[in-house]
């Protein structure tokens, strides 16, 4: 982003600093900045579907390791 003064800062980058996540496996709401995605495909019938996409906290190990395993929805 280009600004006008060294100092100056936009709205659109005053609000990006203050995003947060929830995460998936705590339920804790975390900034950006602590939240990190575990990607899996998401198989349904055997069949992928898609991808499925869990929100963990990136600097808890415990979050870490179950965002690994955890489903939205259970294969079948």
């Amino acid at each position: 982003m280009e600004r006008k003064n060294k100092g100056e800062v936009s709205c659109l980058e005053k609000e990006l600093r203050n995003i947060t996540w929830t995460c998936h496996i705590c339920g804790k709401e975390r900034p950006d900045a602590k939240i990190s995605v575990h990607t899996t495909p998401l198989i349904i019938g055997g069949q992928v579907m898609g991808d499925q996409n869990v929100r963990y906290c990136n600097d808890n190990p415990e979050c870490r390791k179950k965002a690994q395993d955890y489903k939205f929805v259970e294969n079948t």
